[in-house]
Parts: structure tokens; sequence; C-alpha cells
């Protein structure tokens, strides 16, 4: 059970890079251009690779600006921007195709999880933790998301879930982290953890509501900028995840 026999009630999880493994970027820009050509010939429109493949690189570097600056960046102002940048009219039916393909259309890709983070989230499950997610969503939406957790197997765990998407902000906004401990029913932060890959995002913004930070390298060792912070703790797999917090 939780409380005084337990140093934390509850713990959160960035996503990618942390449940799951991310797309490698060029494949994924390689996916949405083919996702993006398909609509464009269905409506019998016709681009040049190299034209839609440069939209789509600016549009994913509108995305990362947004991201930085802690401006939500949604598939439909992805969807018109991309369709500007190649001199279409964005047209009802159209601008609706085009943003389910930013979505992830519909057979999006497959994902893996990373190591060892089934047995530990039961563990952490069974020893009374309640669990959550704080994810800084891109272009594929936390709908999308959600399908990864449930194909496999995964949502089950979470008792809550805080996605940019649907919270309007970014890590490492304290409103974001803030959304996921009022919804996990935690109200001294110090009584939680939170687990991620980025120094700039997961670890500075869990140690500054302070919450115990840790870094997780195993799908991505973030080297991070000056003056980023190190976790409280660091580790490359899950299951060595209780051993570091004392569980």
């Amino acid at each position: 059970m939780t409380g005084p026999d337990l140093l934390y009630d509850a713990i959160t999880f960035d996503y990618w890079h942390t449940l799951f493994r991310a797309p490698d970027p060029e494949e994924a820009k390689g996916r949405r251009s083919e996702w993006v050509a398909a609509v464009l010939r269905r409506f019998e429109l016709e681009v040049a690779d190299v034209q839609l493949r440069e939209a789509i690189d600016r549009v994913a570097r509108a995305a990362h600006q947004s991201w930085i600056e802690n401006r939500q960046y949604y598939a439909a102002e992805a969807s018109t921007e991309l369709l500007e940048l190649l001199e279409i009219e964005a047209e009802a039916e159209l601008l609706d195709a085009m943003i389910t393909s930013f979505n992830g259309g519909d057979e999006p890709p497959i994902v893996e999880p990373t190591q060892s983070i089934d047995s530990t989230l039961s563990t952490l499950r069974a020893r009374g933790l309640r669990i959550g997610i704080v994810c800084d969503v891109g272009m594929a939406p936390s709908s999308l998301l959600r399908r990864h957790l449930e194909t496999h197997g995964l949502i089950g765990y979470f008792d809550h879930w805080s996605f940019s998407d649907e919270v309007g902000s970014f890590k490492p906004a304290r409103e974001i982290f803030e959304h996921a401990l009022t919804g996990l029913g935690v109200t001294d932060p110090s009584r939680a953890v939170h687990v991620g890959d980025l120094r700039r995002t997961d670890i500075a913004g869990a140690q500054a509501l302070g919450m115990t930070a840790v870094r997780y390298r195993g799908s991505n060792d973030d080297p991070g900028d000056a003056g980023d912070p190190e976790g409280d703790h660091v580790i490359d797999d899950h299951a060595d995840l209780l051993a570091a917090l004392g569980l």
C-alpha cells in the first residue's frame, strides 16, 4: 500500500523514448510523405516528391519550434500550412483527409515498448502506486498514442494521463505536471516521481515542482545543453527503477 511505508504515492512516465522507442525521425518523415502523397493522389493532385519532402520538413521544423516555445501545433494547423506550402487550396474534404493522415492514417506505424516496461509497470501497480503519463504530443495526437498503449496491452496500468494536446502545455511547464499530480490525487509533489529521457523537459520540469526525477537513457541518452539538470537517478533499464527509488 502507499502511505508512510513507501517513499512515494505516484509515478509518472514520459511517452516517447520512455514507454516506447520513438520512430527514427527520417523514417517518420518518409511515412508521413507517403500518407500525404496517398491523399493527394486520391484527390488527383500531383506534387513532385522533392517539393513534398521539403514542405514536410518545413512543417516539422515549425512543430519543433512550437514545442520549444510551449505553443501547441495541432494536425489541423500542420495540414493547413502544408497545403499552403504546396500551393493547394485547402478545401474542406481535402483538409479533413490531410488531418487524418497527420493523425496516423488508418494503419499507424508499429512502435516498440522499451525494455522491461511491462513488468515494471505491473510491479509498480502491485506495490499500490498510482501511475500516470506526462507527454509532449507532436503531430501524432494523443488518440494515436492511446492506440499504441492499447495495442501493447499497457493502457490498463495507467490511472491518469496528461497529454499536452489535451492539457494545453508542454513540459517543462508547471501546468502539465500539476495536471498529472491532481489527476493522480497527489497533493505533495515530493511524494511523486517522474521518469523521462529529456533533461530540459522531463528532468527540469519535474524537479522544479519538487518531484523526484529519473532520467531513463535506455532508448535515448540525452546529452542536454549547458545548464540542463541531471536526474536524481539515472537508469538504463526500467528493471532498475524500483531499486533506484528504494521500492
